[in-house]
């Protein structure tokens, strides 16, 4: 088999497994999704997509997915997110969690000052 030129290379995918960051089949500490988050960050950023494989966690809390994936809304461009980063052997019931971390991370860092007073009329609390 030929070896890769570099434009294969580039087009080759990353798996990284959330198991192996965390130390475990839980994924529910903000400093865990911290790591993710620096460990995703700057292959996205140097061109090559990544498949983050939950494979082996058995708990994910929105907190952990905030910081893990959330956070690449603020650094990088929506869509360059969306397109190079692809998740993966996530247990059924934490796609609707995934799905809600997305959603207001991009509204969030959409319109920062906006989405905090949203949470806090939401919360009742006034200010």
């Amino acid at each position: 088999e030929a070896p890769l030129s570099g434009d294969d290379y580039m087009s080759e995918s990353i798996v990284i497994r959330v198991a192996d960051l965390v130390g475990g089949p839980r994924a529910v500490d903000a400093a865990d999704g911290e790591k993710v988050f620096e460990k995703v960050l700057p292959v996205i950023q140097g061109g090559r997509k990544v498949q983050l494989s939950f494979d082996g966690i058995t708990m994910v809390i929105t907190a952990f997915l905030n910081t893990a994936i959330g956070k690449l809304y603020g650094v990088l461009p929506e869509q360059q997110v969306d397109e190079m980063l692809e998740v993966r052997d996530l247990l059924p019931p934490f796609l609707p969690s995934l799905g809600k971390s997305i959603e207001w991370s991009k509204a969030y860092y959409r319109d920062p000052k906006r989405l905090r007073k949203a949470i806090m009329e939401e919360m009742g609390d006034e200010e």
